[in-house]
């Protein structure tokens, strides 16, 4: 008896596990649908957007829905944006515009009606948004806006900057809580029939800091480090007659806290208590603040432009003095 039962139990687990196989299981939670919010705003900027849309009901594919316009977007729905201080709203009300067919990256949600709100004007302290759907709870977000970082090396007056194998490249400053920052570095290309072509050599990095207080940041070169990585990005070229040393130029993108954390759950940091990034009351989304500082016009001075017109692993790309 008890293996006749031992064949049967084993016959119905190979039935179970093939049956497993053939049929997809559906899990969802049903859920009412919550605004979803982004806008990141730059102080500096005079255009601003803002995102406001939905989120799909657990009985419909998302696959599907997000081709259909009106899945994208709630019917009846109210936005309001106004400046704060202090973590309080301060005058009347931004005046919002109602835009459409901007362009977007291809992807899953590409749709040719995608709409955004754009006020404009030159924003101070802080910003909130307010969305109101009928029969739900007020959607809203508040965020102080961050300024742009405060470079200390080089200093904005200084033109000139040297990188030889005793002495690296240092860029320091003050920043925000998320930082980028770009150093770019222009090749000249010279083809002969003065026709001239600008090439870019990027060296980049990012800093994550989990403090909203302004941290010292700094950014390191090494000789070492900058000749392969002007021979990865600008291959030798047959048809260059020679190679000059263009200008150079530091940029610095910041962003608050709030980019921080929405950066990590972008890039699959795991927190099992929540399920996302949002920092929307009532709602989802990423309502935060961003800046970009620039620092253009530099130059290598006399002894790196020595230094590199020698270097033998460069010779490949005809570096040269101007005439």
């Amino acid at each position: 008896m008890f293996c006749r039962n031992r064949n049967i139990i084993g016959v119905l687990s190979v039935f179970l596990l093939c049956t497993a196989c053939e049929t997809d299981p559906v899990i969802y939670i049903d859920s009412q649908a919550i605004p979803v919010i982004y806008g990141i705003f730059d102080k500096q900027d005079s255009i601003h957007y803002l995102k406001v849309g939905k989120s799909f009901g657990a009985l419909h594919d998302p696959m599907e829905s997000s081709q259909v316009y009106d899945s994208l977007f709630f019917r009846d729905m109210e936005v309001e944006v106004r400046m704060t201080s202090r973590g309080k709203p301060v005058g009347y009300p931004l005046e919002l515009e109602k835009v459409n067919g901007l362009p977007k990256d291809a992807g899953i949600f590409h749709f040719p009606g995608q709409e955004l709100y754009r006020f404009y004007g030159y924003l101070s302290e802080g910003i909130e948004v307010k969305v109101q759907v009928p029969g739900l709870p007020i959607a809203w977000a508040e965020v102080t806006l961050v300024s742009m970082a405060a470079l200390s090396t080089p200093k904005r007056a200084q033109q000139y900057i040297y990188l030889v194998p005793t002495s690296p490249l240092r860029i320091h400053w003050y920043g925000n809580a998320w930082n980028e920052i770009d150093v770019a570095f222009e090749f000249i290309e010279d083809m002969g029939d003065s026709i001239f072509r600008s090439k870019w050599v990027h060296i980049q990095n990012i800093n994550y800091f989990d403090s909203p207080h302004d941290k010292y940041r700094e950014m390191k070169i090494t000789y070492d480090e900058f000749i392969p990585e002007v021979l990865n990005q600008i291959p030798p070229d047959e048809a260059v007659k020679a190679v000059f040393l263009g200008y150079i130029t530091i940029t610095i993108h910041g962003g608050d806290l709030n980019m921080v954390n929405y950066k990590k759950y972008l890039n699959g940091y795991t927190d099992f208590n929540v399920n996302e990034f949002s920092n929307i009351e009532n709602g989802i989304g990423l309502v935060a603040s961003r800046t970009t500082f620039s620092l253009d016009s530099l130059r290598f001075d006399y002894e790196t432009r020595q230094t590199l017109i020698n270097e033998n692993r460069l010779k490949v790309l005809k570096i040269s003095k101007w005439n």
